[in-house]
Parts: C-alpha cells; sequence; structure tokens
C-alpha cells in the first residue's frame, strides 16, 4: 500500500474530515476510507460522476505549494 502526501485547502479538509466522522464515527482510517469510497465510485463507470472529475481534471488544477528541502520542515 502506498503512501501520497496531499494539500488540501482548509474548507475542503474540513469537509472530507466532516465526511469521514459521519460516515466512520472518526475511527482512524477513517480519511482514508472515505477517500477509497470515492476512487471506488469512480471506478465503477457512473458516468455522470467519472465524467464531472475527468472534466475537473482535464481543466487543470491550478494550486500553489510550498517545496520542501528537508523533510522535517513538513511537520513544524
Amino acid at each position: 500500500m502506498g503512501n501520497i502526501m496531499v494539500s488540501l485547502r482548509d474548507i475542503d479538509e474540513s469537509f472530507l474530515r466532516s465526511l469521514a466522522q459521519q460516515k466512520y464515527g472518526g475511527k482512524k482510517g477513517s480519511v482514508s476510507a472515505v477517500v477509497k469510497d470515492a476512487l471506488d465510485v469512480l471506478k465503477s463507470g457512473k458516468t455522470s460522476s467519472r465524467e464531472h472529475f475527468l472534466s475537473f481534471l482535464s481543466k487543470g488544477v491550478k494550486r500553489q505549494y510550498k517545496m520542501y528541502s528537508k523533510r522535517a520542515e513538513i511537520y513544524d
């Protein structure tokens, strides 16, 4: 199993965490489970969700990000 580090806007992070709380009750791994559920919906072939997501990706996402020179800076 791989690990992916994702940066989200505060509002998106709050939304993701609230979904995890509602569905899984704040158990360990609940955020990962919500993301896995979302990916399963996309893989299931439900066209409206899949097309909406692919449309979103095709437009591109402009995000500002900070490059870290040392791993320890991530955890400050």
